[in-house]
């Protein structure tokens, strides 16, 4: 994919999932955006500079997409699993 091998492109595959976590997981929900645009912009150029099978890329494209916005969506989940923590530990001192 990236033409390094396949085990260093598994190891940036894995670096860009986690950067993506890493990003869903910040308080504005925006910034889990940023990658998924960056990926499509990316494939795009990959598209149209290269002469491979559209089907193939396209493929390649929805799976990426797909991936990352897992990514995201688990994020965001563990965003509101932490906010509604810290709520319920607030409740709870308040109650005392």
């Amino acid at each position: 994919m990236f033409g390094l091998g396949g085990f260093y492109d598994v190891l940036i595959v894995a670096g860009f999932l986690a950067l993506q976590y890493f990003f869903a997981t910040r308080r504005h929900f925006l910034w889990g955006a940023i990658l998924p645009i960056v990926f499509i912009g990316w494939r795009i150029y990959m598209v149209s500079t290269n002469d491979s099978n559209l089907l193939v890329n396209g493929v390649i494209t929805i799976v990426g997409l797909l991936f990352l916005l897992v990514e995201w969506k688990s994020g965001r989940d563990a965003v509101k699993k932490k906010i509604e923590k810290e709520l319920n530990k607030m409740q709870s001192h308040d109650l005392k």
